[in-house]
């Protein structure tokens, strides 16, 4: 990774701070903000393992100010799987074709939202089931790519989860499994003393937008919160199409 000049280290926690912001009210959005900047000063296999090391301070802030809102069952659902399932992605990461994957994962984010709405109009949530087929593909999704939090956000939406509960118990399960991830990228000689250090700064400088958004969080009602996120995943859907489709230009 080369050593950045300060205007970029300026540009990056600027990037940060509002990326905290939004991730702190939508659960996501940080990881996609902070890889589109990133990605053409050191190239995304420099950035997905940085970003792996900086998620578990971004997320360890958000976690501290919805701690109490935590929904344990759907903990105990998702992370297991995720676990086993981010090893298989990670073994996968160095020979995956990003541009397909990111067009794929996209489109599924897209119909997220419809989904979620269908299931509420009848009354219907994930059970059991759909947590732990949730928690696998978020798993293996963030052994191969970064800001995949909009997946595990659109599975505990799509469980019945609003407001404080889907950020406290997104926050808690992305902490162990970005852990995970940065002890097996760092295994895999991946994560470099320079990127450890720029993933400390990114995490530092996220948490006082994170103590914004948790401000602003408080003062929105339950519906207008879920109408938020929803706008979050259909742009972060989009966002995944359009940049995967870039790839394979």
């Amino acid at each position: 990774m080369p050593d950045l000049a300060p205007s970029y280290l300026a540009l990056i926690a600027a990037v940060t701070f509002i990326a905290a912001i939004i991730g702190g009210m939508g659960g996501f959005g940080t990881g996609i903000m902070l890889t589109a900047v990133l990605t053409p000063i050191l190239g995304i296999k420099a950035v997905v393992p940085i970003l792996a090391f900086a998620g578990i301070i971004i997320n360890a802030g958000r976690f501290w100010f919805y701690r109490r809102d935590v929904t344990w069952s759907a903990v105990k659902r998702i992370l297991p799987v995720a676990l086993v399932c981010l090893l298989i992605g990670t073994q996968l990461y160095r020979s995956l074709p990003p541009g397909p994957l990111a067009i794929a994962i996209g489109f599924v984010v897209l119909a997220a939202v419809p989904l979620r709405r269908w299931l509420a109009s009848r009354d219907l949530r994930l059970g059991p089931a759909g947590l732990t087929a949730g928690g696998a593909a978020f798993g293996f999704l963030n052994g191969v790519a970064s800001g995949m939090g909009i997946v595990l956000v659109s599975v505990l939406l799509g469980a019945g989860l609003s407001g404080t509960a889907v950020l406290a118990t997104d926050a808690l399960i992305t902490i162990v499994v970005d852990l995970a991830r940065a002890a097996i990228f760092g295994r895999m000689a991946l994560l470099t003393e320079q990127g450890l250090a720029l993933g400390v700064l990114i995490g530092l400088v996220s948490l006082p937008g994170s103590w914004v958004a948790s401000r602003i969080v408080k003062r929105l009602g339950k519906r207008l919160h879920i109408v938020f996120i929803e706008l979050l995943i259909l742009l972060g859907g989009l966002s995944l199409v359009v940049n995967g489709w870039r790839n394979l230009a």
